[in-house]
């Protein structure tokens, strides 16, 4: 059995919509994780396996390629003497830009402006609108709007950030990510450079093959340009994938897929291509312990609940 717990950013400044876990709420988390379990890369697990059942292991484990990952968790891995894997979305470590699901977050928090036209059809009518004349209207806004754009399709989803970039456009963006000098810094380190897709698409909600291969083969032959290896795990980008994601991350090289579960990995029983983690956020110590137990999902299945 593998523990496989999933962190994003760690940073000391705080977001009112997606707020990095505290320094010192993530070095709560890794002492815990150490422990209790001896820690150790997943495609390491993999690659020299067989697994047994009776093993115990935990992975650490980030998605995206944030700078904070070098500055504030790097350092207190190091400390419990642990590596982690980070799994970086290409187009955004080239360019240094967020990923969509945190762009939208950060236009609607950061623009003055109060002008924006998203009377889309596939929208459900109380987000159809054409003005939010304050912040606090904005940020609502947003928080409902976001769980919606997971659902919808792919090239709907375009349609709406596009919308949403010509509109905020006083919003600059805040250069968040490692560059691959960085990168290629924690490799050097122990740590493993998996990929996060090119743009982070949602690979589940478009059926354009072609489209989804491009997001699974550019950042493969990126991250082996820029680092020297090819990357066996491709984490699938909001834990959305399908049988067809499967098949052509499989065709494309890979040999680990990572999927958003929030359970724990039994590898004589899971599929590789659906390797489940268990996503850690800022919240109470309290919770966070259940999380860390997975004692949450339980309850919730135990109550019939999803």
């Amino acid at each position: 059995m593998i523990r496989n717990y999933l962190f994003h950013r760690v940073h000391t400044q705080r977001d009112q919509l997606w707020d990095p876990m505290d320094p010192v709420q993530f070095e709560r988390c890794i002492k815990f994780i150490t422990k209790r379990h001896p820690v150790a890369l997943l495609e390491d697990l993999v690659a020299n396996g067989p697994i047994s059942p009776k093993d115990n292991y935990a992975t650490i484990m980030f998605d995206d390629g944030y700078k904070d990952n070098l500055d504030y968790a790097a350092p207190i891995l190091a400390k419990y003497k642990v590596k982690a894997s980070i799994y970086v979305v290409t187009d955004c470590i080239n360019r240094n830009v967020l990923t969509w699901t945190h762009k939208l977050d950060y236009n609607f928090q950061h623009t003055d402006k109060s002008s924006i036209d998203l009377r889309f059809d596939f929208l459900p009518e109380h987000l159809r609108i054409d003005s939010l004349p304050t912040r606090e209207a904005r940020i609502e806004y947003v928080r409902q709007l976001k769980p919606v754009l997971k659902r919808v399709t792919h090239e709907q989803r375009i349609m709406v950030m596009d919308i949403v970039s010509q509109a905020f456009d006083d919003v600059q963006d805040p250069g968040l990510m490692m560059n691959w000098n960085e990168l290629a810094q924690l490799k050097a380190a122990g740590f493993y450079i998996g990929s996060h897709t090119d743009t982070h698409i949602m690979m589940a909600t478009t059926n354009d093959e072609a489209l989804i291969r491009r997001e699974l083969e550019v950042p493969a032959a990126c991250i082996k340009e820029k680092l020297g290896h090819f990357p066996v795990t491709i984490s699938y980008p909001v834990g959305s994938y399908n049988e067809t994601t499967m098949r052509l991350s499989k065709e494309a090289g890979y040999t680990i897929g990572l999927a958003l579960k929030q359970e724990r990995f039994y590898p004589e029983r899971d599929g590789l291509f659906e390797v489940p983690r268990m996503e850690l956020y800022n919240e109470k110590w309290f919770k966070t312990k259940l999380r860390l137990r997975n004692l949450i999902e339980r309850a919730k299945k135990l109550a019939g609940r999803k």
